[in-house]
């Protein structure tokens, strides 16, 4: 029994390391000049050949470099996605059942999304859940021309419990045809299965957050009976709840939250604050229905009590701010939304107390509309049938928006800054010992929104800083640290002017970027450390009509993807000028990874 509990123990400390990385620094660079002469007469489209095509991509490290190949591979799915409408549609659904000639335990799987539109398109929102869980969020490109393909490759090794039995797939994808946007998705999802010892080299870190060991049971808290299954959010007070029972043997517990904004909060991080909207946006295109400020933040809790809660990261999709930034390289995080893991262990004493328990979700600050659901990732412990825990700390304090705006008429500046600290603390008694997980978290935020010349050039800066420290202590002693660290800024501005015949020609620099630190201790042995850093600088002009729909235009994106842990380096450097790619440069060195973060500090 007692190598048990050692074994059970070190599963436990092992589901908390992951790798990490270095970050890149900021650029210094800060001009946001224009150039003020009118806009050429835009080229006649070129007629389209019927073998051209055109992949839009997102130049982030793959799951697994082409140096290795899966076991097996199975299609789950191949559809056309004609005319789907999230609001009122249902999902596809799809059995599954696991590949015969490779049978679990896998050291991977990946999934892959292929996919083509037929002609121009909008972008739309679409999602991937097993059983009601959600493994992939996801958007369209903003297709310009007929021929657009591109491809999601997402590891879900977290996900492996849902996939060792027969179950359901189902996808949504909203698409709307008409006379003008004609486009039609044909869809491929195929799941690729590794079996054996993954060279670290030659692959991502298989859990991107607070865990590396995949949890033994997933439970969704999810919309089982809508049009798909997430929730839809319109403000912080409506909260999207399911009542779920917890295993009594239960003895970790990590809640992985999906989120998106649509609607009147599709430009939440660069919405003013002001009492009122009269000429909010100006012509800046950049509108919001309620000037109530640039700060959203999703909020979990249990039996109405706080939980855990993240700020998105600002995910800009495919059609927003100027479309010509993303085609064809796509904006952060388009293709596969960041998801959000909110560490639940120092809570596992209340769940497993044999009664049903109520998760819910909202946005804080909100408008309509949200997209939410979540995962709840359960470590089960093999050699108890039920195991004690209790909440020892809670600390929530709230949170203080600062709040400042002054206007005059159309032109103005507002910010909203704050911080704050949350503490949670408790034990879980089972066959590994009496062990105490505490949490602490911090964030900080700033956004500042500026509005001059009667409203025609607006000016966004905003950004996010968190850091989640978990300490995990046995008999007094630590045994195990995890901390996550990340920053996410934007900077933003817009210059509208006249375009004759009630159109308006708006000009954009936009500078976006993601960074995220992982590091893991055991003992006082760094175990795992890993740095990603994903940032983009575009500039661009579009004209717009007089519905608000986009005529014409073009931009230019630079993208620049740098992955760092204890064995290996990954740098990728795209350049997209006027929508053709001038440089797609890939590295596995680590000295021109730390070079490049030189010539960007």
């Amino acid at each position: 029994m007692e190598s048990h509990r050692r074994h059970l123990l070190f599963l436990f400390l092992l589901s908390l390391a992951f790798p990490s990385t270095s970050t890149i620094p900021r650029s210094s660079e800060n001009d946001y000049s224009f150039d003020t002469s009118p806009p050429p007469s835009p080229p006649p489209r070129p007629p389209v050949q019927p073998n051209t095509s055109l992949e839009y991509m997102d130049p982030t490290l793959p799951p697994l470099l082409p140096a290795q190949n899966p076991q097996c591979s199975l299609q789950i799915l191949q559809r056309d996605f004609a005319a789907i409408a999230a609001s009122s549609s249902p999902p596809a659904f799809f059995t599954y059942t696991p590949p015969a000639n490779c049978p679990s335990p896998w050291s991977r799987v990946i999934l892959e999304l292929s996919a083509t539109a037929s002609d121009i398109q909008k972008d739309r929102i679409a999602a991937i859940w097993i059983a009601g869980a959600e493994i992939l969020r996801t958007s369209t490109p903003f297709s310009l021309s007929p021929g657009v393909f591109w491809r999601v490759r997402k590891d879900i090794t977290r996900y492996t419990a849902l996939l060792r039995r027969p179950t359901r797939f189902s996808i949504m994808l909203e698409n709307n045809p008409n006379a003008t946007l004609t486009g039609i998705y044909s869809v491929n999802v195929s799941l690729h299965f590794y079996r054996g010892a993954v060279n670290r080299l030659n692959s991502h870190p298989i859990i991107r957050g607070l865990y590396r060991e995949p949890a033994d049971l997933i439970i969704p808290i999810s919309n089982m009976t809508g049009p798909g299954c997430w929730f839809r959010v319109t403000n912080e007070t409506d909260v999207r709840t399911r009542t779920v029972l917890i295993p009594n043997n239960t003895y970790r517990a990590v809640l992985e939250v999906y989120v998106s904004n649509h609607g009147d909060d599709q430009y939440w991080y660069a919405n003013p604050l002001r009492s009122n909207d009269v000429g909010v946006a100006g012509a800046s295109g950049l509108a919001s229905r309620k000037p109530n400020g640039g700060f959203r933040q999703v909020v979990a809790t249990i039996d109405g009590q706080y939980v855990g809660s993240a700020v998105p990261f600002p995910v800009i999709s495919p059609g927003s701010v100027n479309p010509f930034f993303w085609a064809p390289v796509a904006a952060i995080g388009a293709y596969d939304h960041p998801s959000y893991d909110l560490e639940l262990t120092p809570f596992v004493g209340k769940l497993i107390d044999g009664k049903p328990h109520e998760f819910g979700l909202t946005v804080k600050e909100s408008q309509p509309y949200w997209l939410v659901d979540a995962n709840l990732h359960l470590w089960l412990d093999a050699w108890s049938d039920a195991v004690e825990g209790a909440l020892v700390r809670y600390k929530v304090p709230p949170l203080h928006l600062g709040r400042q705006a002054d206007w005059k008429n159309a032109d103005g500046k507002s910010e909203m800054e704050g911080q704050v600290i949350i503490r949670f603390s408790g034990w879980v008694s089972s066959s590994a010992g009496n062990v105490t997980t505490s949490v602490r978290h911090k964030f900080k935020f700033k956004s500042h929104v500026e509005v001059e010349e009667k409203g025609e050039m607006k000016s966004v800066d905003m950004e996010t800083k968190a850091r989640t420290n978990l300490r995990i202590e046995k008999d007094h002693v630590v045994i195990g640290r995890v901390v996550v660290e990340t920053e996410a800024p934007l900077n933003l501005v817009t210059v509208t002017s006249n375009g004759g015949g009630g159109t308006r020609i708006r000009k954009t620099k936009f500078f976006h970027e993601m960074m995220e630190a992982r590091s893991a201790t055991e003992g006082k042995t760094e175990d795992w450390f890993n740095t990603i850093t994903d940032r983009q600088e575009s500039e661009g002009s579009v004209l717009v009509g007089e519905d608000g729909e986009v005529v014409w235009g073009s931009g230019d994106t630079k993208s620049i993807y740098k992955f760092r842990d204890d064995k290996k380096c990954y740098l990728r450097t795209v350049n997209m000028v006027g929508g053709k790619l001038e440089e797609d440069e890939e590295s596995s060195s680590c000295a021109a990874a730390a070079l490049s973060g030189a010539m960007e500090s």
